[in-house]
């Protein structure tokens, strides 16, 4: 098994979280907007829907990196 500094996957971890708690308030603000002017601005509609699928798409690669981060943590506490 290889060298895991599991300080340092810690440390990514704790960052990740905080830029999920900012992408959920990112996610709340889309939902606001698209409830204020979808009515008003149907071209501004799509650009809402592609912002949407960035952020779900972000969500789910730091998912993916955090759930593999936590993998490896476990198996490196495994090893000791």
């Amino acid at each position: 098994m290889t060298n895991v500094d599991v300080q340092l996957l810690g440390e990514q971890m704790k960052r990740m979280q905080a830029e999920l708690r900012d992408l959920r308030g990112v996610r709340t603000d889309v939902a606001h907007l698209r409830a204020e002017i979808s009515d008003r601005h149907e071209g501004l509609s799509e650009r809402i829907d592609n912002l949407e699928r960035a952020i779900d798409a972000r969500f789910e690669q730091m998912h993916q990196t955090m759930a593999m981060n936590l993998a490896v943590v476990l198996d490196a506490i495994k090893g000791r």
